[in-house]
């Protein structure tokens, strides 16, 4: 092409020749200079060509905490003088990073039943919505709906908490459906440009039987790979919410390895796993295509009252999604211990209350350990080394800050 722009150049000129009678004494020392000025312009179009286009990449980051589990003392420690409830001082210390997360994921293992029913932990749990503003102020957008209290009050707490969540445009709240049409949508959400699906799951709801068979996801072998494959026609990128394994326990059992490699042979981007109460390994899994998918087997507890010091022990996931044209890479996991830390005091009526506050392990110090209100309770040491000792025995350390 620059040849045959070259050529009309001179052609050009010597037209304009002819028209001018000045120009006609020297036409050859003309037309030669003429080749010589074209000739180094071709040079330079050659020089400054543009080099072939780079693919794009969109880079996407991602946190994911784990069981915001909502006992009576939380509830109790949210009161206000006005009557209300207010949690939000409790996660000060994790929402600078929940926020600036282009995508935050939560387990919100406790359900907003509504006010029909008594607010309460342990074994119902009806949590006041307040929580849900409070964490959609924070910036969580991908909220796991499928848990084993999804159904504590039936089809009717399930139902007020479903509609609880879908006024928030910014927020895929999953796992529960109102409608059955709604159980066959995919859920997607997009981040500049790439479309993220989010698919979530549960092992059981604790006996309670669901009123329809499309009110909850529980785990299908069948249900799991027709979601997949529809997820993977409409969005770019696969997340799964897994909410599976045994109570207090480090160890992945033989149902998570299952699906775990049932959602690796299907080529999900990543598996956050949630209901153990205790923190679990993170792990690479090789698909059968040959593909990488990232399983978070489980990240412990963000919030709760326990009487263990490994179930005050949770942690945020975080990630990139690394998008290009020629697939999606995740890129520098980290696991952040988290403390689920109380104190007690006496509110003005005397009434013994507890105060809640989440803390990253490299932010808690031993006198905050001393603090604990797990401290020396049947000889349980809270302090930043046990903490840490429990992380090192589980995960992995290139997961880890060093």
């Amino acid at each position: 092409m620059k040849k045959w722009i070259s050529l009309l150049s001179v052609l050009a000129l010597w037209g304009c020749n002819t028209e001018n009678p000045s120009d006609k004494s020297e036409p050859q020392e003309t037309a030669e200079s003429t080749m010589e000025s074209s000739s180094q312009s071709e040079t330079v179009a050659e020089e400054s060509a543009p080099e072939p286009e780079v693919p794009e990449e969109k880079r996407i980051s991602f946190v994911g905490v784990g069981d915001n589990l909502i006992h009576d003392n939380i509830i109790w420690a949210a009161e206000t003088p006005e009557g209300s409830y207010d949690f939000s001082h409790m996660y000060d210390n994790i929402a600078a990073d929940v926020e600036n997360a282009d995508l935050a994921f939560l387990n919100q293992e406790t359900i907003f039943a509504g006010p029909d029913y008594p607010y309460a932990g342990y074994p119902s749990f009806n949590t006041p919505e307040q929580l849900g503003h409070n964490m959609v102020d924070l910036g969580f957008d991908l909220v796991n709906g499928a848990t084993n209290h999804t159904l504590d009050f039936g089809a009717d707490g399930a139902t007020y908490a479903l509609n609880f969540w879908d006024q928030f445009d910014e927020v895929l709240y999953t796992g529960a459906f109102l409608t059955e049409e709604d159980s066959y949508v995919i859920p997607t959400i997009e981040r500049d440009g790439v479309t993220f699906s989010f698919l979530a799951y549960t092992y059981g709801t604790n006996g309670i039987e669901p009123d329809t068979d499309w009110r909850i996801n529980y785990f299908d072998e069948e249900k799991i790979r027709y979601d997949v494959a529809q997820a993977k026609e409409v969005s770019d990128v696969v997340i799964v919410s897994a909410h599976w394994g045994d109570e207090d326990t480090t160890e992945v059992n033989e149902f998570q390895r299952y699906y775990g490699q049932l959602f690796a042979d299907l080529e999900v981007d990543v598996v956050i796993g949630t209901h153990p109460h205790v923190i679990q390994p993170i792990e690479w899994l090789k698909g059968e295509n040959g593909n990488d998918t990232l399983v978070v087997w489980s990240l412990g507890n963000l919030l709760a009252h326990a009487l263990a010091d490994k179930n005050t022990l949770g942690g945020m996931v975080s990630f990139d999604f690394v998008v290009t044209e020629e697939g999606t890479t995740i890129e520098n996991v980290l696991f952040r211990p988290t403390v689920s830390h109380f104190t007690y005091h006496y509110n003005d009526n005397g009434r013994l209350k507890r105060k809640f506050k989440i803390y990253y392990l490299d932010d808690y110090t031993d006198e905050l350990g001393a603090e604990h209100g797990l401290n020396e309770y049947e000889g349980i040491a809270v302090s930043p080394a046990n903490y840490q000792a429990q992380v090192d025995a589980v995960i992995p350390s290139e997961y880890l800050i060093q």
